[in-house]
This record gives structure tokens, C-alpha cells and sequence, in this order.
């Protein structure tokens, strides 16, 4: 029996296994996100004094990695230049669009906000992610290998 005085103390652990995957989801989000966002902001307030470094994919290969233009276009985004942002590498505004819709949506759910539900999870968000990845990695190197050659 648990009477008041012999209460289970409270176990974020078994709180969180407990809830929902969504509910998880937003928490990892939360825990993961905000230090990453931050290490973002950090980086770009750096990059000009560090400089960017040499991609070791396109040294190898002769091609752009899928990821070329990701620091550009974040750099873009933070200063608010967000259609540059997409022409760089648009996975940086959709990761953006996502987390903040995502985030956003259950924070507004936890807080009694009246008919707002948290998004759910769905692969096809990752899933969208990757297309849009190698698409643009695709679209680049044919335009670069067009123009080379």
C-alpha cells in the first residue's frame, strides 16, 4: 500500500518510459535540439574566426557530399536570409520547419492550449528528409558535372 508517508519518489526514468512515444519524442527533442541549436549558434559566431574546413568527400570523389552547403545555408537561415537557406542545402529549413512544428505543437498540448494536439511521429517525415537530401546532393552534382564537362 502506498500511504503518504511511504510514497515512491519520482523517477523521471519510469516517468518517461511510461508516456506516450510522441510525449518521449518531444523530451528527446527537448534534451537533444536545444544543446544542438545552441552548438549551431555557437559554431556560427566562431566560423569566421575558424574558417571553414576542406569537405574530405569532395577531395576524394571530385563530388559534392550530400550534406555540401548545410553550414552555408544555416548561416543563411540565422541571418535570416532563408531563401538562400534552401538554395544552399534545403534540409536545413525543413529540419528547422519541423522541430519548431513539432516542438512546438506539444509544448502548446502541455500547456492546455484548447484544441491544439502535438503532432505525431511519422516516418515519412525522416523519410521526406532523405529525399530531399539526396535529391538535392543528385541535383547538384548533375549541374556541377553539366558545367565541368
Amino acid at each position: 500500500m502506498n500511504t503518504p508517508d511511504n510514497k515512491k519518489p519520482f523517477s523521471f526514468r519510469e516517468w518517461l518510459l511510461k508516456t506516450d512515444f510522441d510525449r518521449r519524442m518531444f523530451v528527446y527533442g527537448l534534451v537533444f535540439g536545444l544543446p544542438s541549436i545552441a552548438a549551431i549558434f555557437v559554431y556560427a559566431l566562431l566560423s569566421p574566426v575558424i574558417g571553414p574546413d576542406k569537405c574530405r568527400f569532395f577531395a576524394v570523389t571530385g563530388f559534392y557530399c550530400p550534406g555540401c552547403g548545410i553550414t552555408r545555408a544555416v548561416l543563411a537561415f540565422l541571418h535570416g536570409h532563408f531563401v538562400f537557406s534552401f538554395l544552399y542545402n534545403p534540409i536545413v529549413l525543413y529540419c528547422m520547419i519541423m522541430y519548431v512544428l513539432y516542438e512546438g505543437s506539444h509544448l502548446l498540448e502541455i500547456l492546455h492550449v484548447p484544441y491544439i494536439k502535438g503532432m505525431k511521429f511519422r516516418y515519412g517525415y525522416i523519410y521526406f528528409g532523405i529525399v530531399i537530401l539526396l535529391g538535392n546532393w543528385i541535383v547538384k552534382n548533375i549541374i556541377m558535372f553539366m558545367i565541368n564537362y
